[in-house]
């Protein structure tokens, strides 16, 4: 249990989501500030072979701790665990910019996702500290602006960073922003509620979840680069992490303070709303990474133009989640927002399905455009929805499910929509190619036809997704 929440001042208020949304930009910018250098990361330190696992050691790591960290910050208080996760993710970024060689790197980028893991969890906990479920959707827009600053920003950075500094500073300006990052933590979050008894840790249940989630991540990334979920790596590896998930789950029950309560489960709202989330990454992250290799592909553009093009799906996430935010915080209902956003991205899907991306420059930006809406009008009011089912006493815990889950069908979607890509080319382009000879000797009509599939997929998905938040109760928003 917690003291009561005290009330802050509005220059407080200021204060203390300027510093989570440092931490939050911390977060969003690794992903897309480290893709534009990795071919200068390559030929400074070598080692091509391990490449991906400059991007996948640090997802794993930050994936597989983002549920542990919620769960100390609801036992230990979200300022120690914030400092702590803010202090470790610098400390990676550092170490990351004095690697002499491949294998430090991928290394360092572990201990940099281990203290990643609690940057984005940890601080939408914290906005669920301070403002009531009501208030607190209208200022998920402005943390969604963060995200789309870093969507946007890092790839430039990157790119500047390594053709005219090197690639060591896109590690280096961690420093600074961490640094001012836990400043403002230090001494803005000193009068958040803080536990009232000894908390009792649950490390073996830690464990498990570290044991279980990481085997079913290495089993995603498996089957991206085999193409299938049926590979014998990829096979072995989900089987791994569900003997561990079983043992998760008798340990949980058993533990007298669980690290992930099993009563958040019992939760039908909870769990229908982790769920929607879920299901909508899958087919946002997934298409963030086709649409652009569709534009290279099918329409000739350069990896800069496809980028450019890839503006109006961020400007449309960032708006829709601005005013779903706005509407769920007027009308203190939220179930509305899943359910138009998933109608609108599957009909979307679809339609790109039948007229195809690269023809025409106004259909390809009206369509993503519209694409950006309903994901981001899903998102920010999700968040909001979890925070409000759960008791106050998990709020840290819910939360982490919740990036938890979004990160783990981000990652399936992006493998599975990959995998369905070059299947459909491969049946339809004869000398057994695969990865990048495959799609250069890959005709239009293949192309079109294998994208095409890839936008279905993603549109059934949504239906499903439909189906779930239709399902959801739309519990009023508390105003305390």
């Amino acid at each position: 249990m917690t003291e009561t929440a005290p009330a802050f001042t509005r220059q407080q208020t200021r204060s203390i989501m300027f510093g989570l949304m440092l931490a939050l930009f911390l977060s969003s910018l690794d992903q897309t500030i480290v893709a534009t250098a990795l071919s200068s990361i390559a030929t400074d330190l070598g080692g091509w072979e391990q490449l991906s696992w400059v991007v996948s050691a640090y997802l794993i790591a930050s994936t597989v701790t983002t549920p542990i960290y919620g769960r100390l910050s609801d036992l230990y208080g979200r300022r120690p665990v914030l400092l702590v996760s803010v202090a470790g993710f610098v400390f990676g970024a550092l170490l990351c910019a004095a690697a002499q060689d491949m294998t430090q790197l991928i290394l360092a980028r572990v201990v940099q996702g281990l203290g990643g893991g609690g940057l984005r969890s940890v601080s939408l906990a914290v906005v669920g500290d301070i403002f009531a479920p009501r208030e607190r959707a209208k200022v998920q827009g402005y943390l969604s602006s963060v995200f789309a600053s870093a969507s946007i920003g890092g790839p430039i950075l990157g790119g500047l960073f390594a053709d005219y500094l090197s690639w060591h500073w896109i590690f280096l300006i961690d420093a600074p922003l961490g640094a001012a990052a836990f400043a403002l933590t230090y001494f803005q979050l000193r009068r958040l509620p803080k536990p009232t008894r000894r908390p009792v840790i649950d490390w073996l249940g830690a464990l498990f979840i570290l044991l279980s989630a990481t085997p079913f991540l290495f089993g995603i990334s498996a089957a991206q680069r085999d193409g299938s979920f049926l590979s014998p790596l990829a096979i072995g590896c989900f089987l791994m992490g569900l003997v561990f998930l079983v043992a998760l789950i008798k340990t949980e029950k058993a533990a007298p303070e669980p690290m992930l309560p099993p009563r958040l489960f019992r939760n039908r709202e909870f769990v229908l709303s982790n769920a929607v989330t879920c299901l909508a990454s899958v087919a946002n992250i997934g298409l963030v990474i086709h649409i652009p290799l569709a534009f290279q592909l099918m329409a000739g553009l350069s990896a800069k133009d496809a980028g450019l093009r890839m503006i109006a799906i961020t400007i449309g996430s960032v708006t829709g989640s601005f005013i779903g935010g706005q509407l769920v915080g007027r009308l203190g209902r939220y179930r509305f927002a899943p359910i138009i956003g998933a109608a609108v991205a599957s009909t979307m899907c679809f339609v790109i399905a039948a007229v195809g991306l690269g023809h025409h420059l106004a259909f390809d930006m009206g369509a993503t455009l519209l694409l950006g809406l309903a994901f981001g009008g899903s998102f920010a009011p999700m968040t909001v929805a979890i925070q409000n089912a759960v008791d106050p006493r998990d709020g840290g815990i819910g939360v982490a499910c919740m990036m938890f889950f979004r990160l783990l069908g981000g990652a399936f979607g992006v493998a599975a929509l990959s995998a369905l890509l070059f299947n459909r080319l491969q049946a339809a382009v004869p000398g057994g190619l695969s990865g990048r000879a495959l799609l250069d000797a890959a005709g239009p009509q293949a192309l079109a036809g294998a994208f095409s599939a890839v936008f279905v997929a993603a549109g059934l998905v949504m239906l499903v997704n439909l189906a779930a938040a239709i399902s959801l109760k739309g519990l009023p928003l508390r105003t305390k």
